[in-house]
């Protein structure tokens, strides 16, 4: 600032010497100018010393938010530490208390693992939240906590209160758990994707009770609408119905009864820091709905790959007519992930070269397109799925499933589905790997080839 200060006053000494050696102008003039230099002299001052105040001001301004901003990281970081180490204290506290419990009459085994979260006690909401916010609630403010209507949690209720009544966890053990209560537990946990300790808390349960409550419903629903909701199409009115879907959908010949999505959901098993993968194989029908799942982990996630070996459900199908002629009914299966080619499993030509070979892969796209959208509309309808879970394998198993039979009720009974419920979901996060190439004593079946072909030259033959 000094420096342009002294440029400023150099500036002005020498415009005032050369109006005073002017000679041709009179002694008024030269007093207008002058006091006009000195005025603009004066605001140029001005001008300079509020201009570098200012820069200094927001200098001095941006290094306390840097200061502050290092501050508040440590402080966190701090923070963060002393509350893992206390959350650790309360799991060693609640397995302690929890070793006299009675033993769960449900069908899942394993107990899932703790997962090392943050203290509920730091969280300031009302820990009676069944009792005191959800009856408080708006309709679209319950539809965004639950993602069900009103309406709809109370048929559920009804549906599944003669199997929760009867289930020791909830009724036998003080204080009793009404079925209403454990349902909102569940559809709770599944849409909002908090951590266990953070519902227990919210519910006014230990989190192991919390826990037992939970595999309750998801047997619940299983027992009660699982049986309903997932089954591959056998009997021939839905296999009609299923084809004739994907048919006005992509023009794929009225014999495809199913497109299969594979992903890899990260799970924390046994404890182990490190993150090991769940896979997740799924048949969907025309509607998107979720028709078989079929899961592994771990050793489990070697599993040969849905439908690759005969005697099996698709195989023992009618088979259809497409123009006189006898096609099997077949499932649409995706590109790289070692699926053998077999007549009831198609999938893409690796290497397209004619052109109805184009135009079956371009079908087949569209169709995966699909599987991609069924998965990220379940994703976020069940927020669960979109974060590594800290349960353990049966227990993640227990739980998806009931949510695929939840989500196929909600969709038949066309549920509103938020379009920012979605918004931070990306399926491309959850790409399943291709399984090792296994020993495989069948080649791709020259019949699948035909029935391919046949299929691609009938795509061809029908497009406008």
């Amino acid at each position: 600032m000094n420096e342009e200060l002294e440029l400023i006053n150099s500036n002005l000494n020498n415009a005032l010497a050369k109006l005073k050696n002017s000679n041709g102008e009179g002694p008024q003039d030269r007093k207008e100018k002058m006091a006009q230099l000195i005025r603009l002299h004066l605001k140029h001052v001005q001008s300079t010393v509020v201009t570098h105040r200012r820069r200094a001001q927001q200098r001095t301004r941006r290094q306390f938010r840097k200061l502050r901003s290092f501050f508040m990281q440590q402080m966190m970081e701090m923070h963060s530490n002393y509350l893992q180490m206390y959350a650790m204290l309360r799991l060693k506290h609640a397995r302690s208390e929890d070793t006299d419990s009675e033993p769960s009459d449900v069908d899942v085994e394993e107990e899932p693992q703790e997962e090392v979260g943050m203290p509920t006690d730091f969280f300031n909401f009302d820990s009676h939240f069944f009792e005191h916010v959800i009856p408080e609630l708006s309709e679209e403010e319950f539809l965004n906590t639950l993602h069900v209507t009103r309406g709809t949690f109370d048929t559920l209720c009804k549906q599944l209160a003669p199997t929760l009544r009867t289930a020791d966890e909830l009724a036998r053990r003080l204080p009793a758990i009404s079925p209403e209560k454990c349902v909102a537990l569940a559809l709770y946990f599944l849409a909002s994707g908090e951590r266990l300790s953070l519902i227990a808390e919210r519910f006014s349960l230990p989190r192991p009770r919390t826990i037992k409550c939970l595999k309750v419903f998801c047997n619940a629903v299983m027992s009660t609408l699982g049986r309903a909701l997932r089954q591959l199409p056998q009997h021939p009115v839905d296999c009609n119905s299923v084809a004739e879907g994907f048919q006005r959908e992509s023009n794929m010949p009225a014999a495809l009864v199913g497109v299969l999505g594979v992903c890899s959901i990260p799970i924390r098993a046994n404890g182990d820091v490190k993150h090991s993968v769940l896979r997740m194989e799924y048949l969907l029908d025309d509607r998107m709905l979720f028709r078989e799942l079929q899961l592994g982990c771990g050793q489990r996630a070697t599993l040969m790959p849905m439908f690759s070996h005969t005697p099996n459900t698709l195989s023992s199908l009618p088979k259809f007519r497409i123009n006189s002629r006898p096609v099997p009914a077949f499932v649409l299966a995706p590109v790289y992930q070692n699926y053998p080619l077999r007549p009831w499993l198609l999938q893409r030509y690796a290497d397209p070269i004619a052109p109805h070979e184009h135009d079956f892969n371009e079908v087949a796209e569209h169709l995966q397109e699909l599987s991609d959208c069924a998965l990220h509309r379940l994703m976020s309808r069940w927020s669960f799925l979109s974060q590594p879970l800290d349960i353990s394998f049966q227990t993640a198993s227990c739980i998806i499933t009931a949510a695929a039979v939840l989500h196929n009720l909600l969709e038949e009974l066309s549920e509103p589905h938020m379009l920012e419920w979605g918004n931070s979901v990306d399926v491309a996060k959850f790409r399943a790997e291709p399984l090792e190439d296994m020993p495989n004593d069948e080649t791709p079946s020259h019949s699948a080839l035909e029935v391919r072909d046949f299929l691609a030259r009938t795509i061809s033959s029908t497009e406008i």
